[in-house]
C-alpha cells in the first residue's frame, strides 16, 4: 500500500504546490498544510495501532505467555509511547 500512496502524495503536493504556489504567509497554504499534515498523521496513528501493537499483542503467543511477561511488554508499550510523545513535543 505503501508503494501506492507515497507516489500518490508527491503528485498530490506538486499538484497543490504548482495551483497555489506555496507561500509561508499565505493562510490558504497553511490551511493546506495542516490538512495534509494530519492526514498523514492519521494514517501513522492507524498503522501503529492497528497494524502492529495489535498484531504484536493479540495474534501472537504473547497472549498466551506467562503474566509478568504480559505486564513487562504492556509497561514496555507505555514507556515507549511515553518516550516518542515527549519527543514530538521537542521537536
Amino acid at each position: 500500500m505503501f508503494s501506492v500512496t507515497t507516489p500518490m502524495g508527491i503528485a498530490l503536493g506538486m499538484i497543490l504546490f504548482s495551483m497555489t504556489g506555496y507561500d509561508d504567509s499565505n493562510p490558504n497554504a497553511l490551511i493546506m498544510e495542516g490538512l495534509l499534515g494530519s492526514l498523514s498523521s492519521g494514517i501513522l496513528i492507524y498503522m501503529g495501532l492497528v497494524d502492529l501493537i495489535a498484531l504484536d499483542f493479540f495474534h501472537n503467543k504473547l497472549m498466551s505467555s506467562e503474566t509478568w511477561l504480559k505486564k513487562i511488554s504492556f509497561v514496555a508499550l507505555v514507556l515507549g509511547s511515553t518516550s516518542m510523545s515527549i519527543l514530538a513535543l521537542w521537536a
